[in-house]
């Protein structure tokens, strides 16, 4: 078998696509990489350049990782699709939406053979829109790497180098509405506790471009350090299809407190504290988590190990197989 799988996402994608992709590739020996180039027009390079690869590279299968792919395909096409916040809630996506790209969104997922979603939540969104789609539809969950773990050392030399607090709330992930970062920060002022934030600015964001603890661009070591750095991690999300900086914050031993929305509580389970997406609720999630603050490492980092990058890979050449044999 031979796959092709879109790999500009390596380059300048974002950040958990770009994860899910390098992942994948690391684990799955017969994929084939197209393209680390980012491209000035990407209904064109979808168009063009794909469909000539599939004839040239003789692919099996072609894996397009996030959201739109080839209209006309010369082998089976598998296309991953994150969450469905462009279908569900436009006023929450963060990149431009005109009537074209989402007219693209929704014809790359009806054309698709086989349709990977990250969670059962994402699942139920896309069937309760299109429930013609649901033979197609396979849950494969993200995992988190080994390389996330507590370091003490670390910790500290990131704290040094960024200037972090002692004490902090984190909030990894970019920055836009349904983020709902106002929230986190409403309760880490009434906590009197500092807010760090690690995540580009996107639209709905930019009251928080000029944070006082915000980061973007640190490096995945720096990033595992301000993790083993942090007291409690918080996430006010409006709207998920995974949330991987939960698993993330849980495999470093940092407990974890989230909105009881969407595909949270999905991944999350009892490992953490689910609460209303307000900042009264989030401030008193904080103070549970920091009365059993051990028992709460405890069940996150257990929780965490119930998700490997392994096990996605498996279950995605799974899928691949099966659209294989069909073929």
């Amino acid at each position: 078998m031979k796959v092709g799988i879109d790999c500009r996402a390596l380059k300048n994608g974002p950040p958990g696509i770009a994860t899910y992709v390098a992942n994948l590739l690391k684990r799955i020996p017969f994929l084939d990489c197209i393209d680390y180039a980012i491209p000035r027009n990407n209904f064109l390079w979808n168009q063009l350049r794909v469909p000539f690869a599939q004839l040239a590279r003789r692919w099996s299968l072609y894996h397009a990782p996030a959201y739109t792919a080839p209209l006309a395909n010369f082998c089976p096409l598998v296309l991953s699709v994150h969450d469905v916040t462009h279908l569900v809630h436009e006023q929450w996506y963060p990149y431009r939406l005109d009537s074209f790209r989402k007219s693209y969104y929704l014809a790359s997922l009806k054309r698709a053979d086989r349709i990977i979603v990250c969670s059962d939540f994402s699942g139920r969104e896309i069937l309760r829109l299109f429930p013609h789609l649901k033979d197609r539809i396979r849950r494969v969950y993200h995992g988190v790497s080994p390389f996330f773990e507590k370091d003490r050392g670390l910790a500290e030399k990131v704290r040094r180098e960024l200037h972090l607090p002692e004490s902090f709330l984190l909030h990894v992930g970019d920055i836009h509405t349904r983020r709902n970062i106002g929230e986190a920060a409403a309760a880490a002022e009434r906590l009197k506790v500092p807010l760090v934030l690690v995540g580009r600015i996107l639209a709905g964001g930019e009251p928080f471009a000029d944070w006082p603890y915000r980061f973007s661009g640190l490096s995945p070591k720096q990033l595992k350090g301000v993790y083993s750095a942090a007291t409690v991690f918080i996430y006010p999300s409006l709207y998920e299809g995974f949330g991987l900086p939960l698993l993330e914050a849980m495999a470093c031993a940092l407990p974890v407190v989230a909105s009881n929305c969407s595909c949270l509580p999905e991944v999350l389970g009892e490992a953490g504290v689910l609460v209303a997406p307000e900042a009264e609720e989030l401030a008193r999630g904080v103070r549970r988590i920091l009365g059993n603050r051990e028992d709460y490492i405890s069940r996150g980092l257990a929780r965490a190990k119930e998700f490997s990058w392994q096990k996605t890979a498996q279950e995605t050449v799974e899928i691949y197989k099966e659209l294989a044999e069909r073929s």
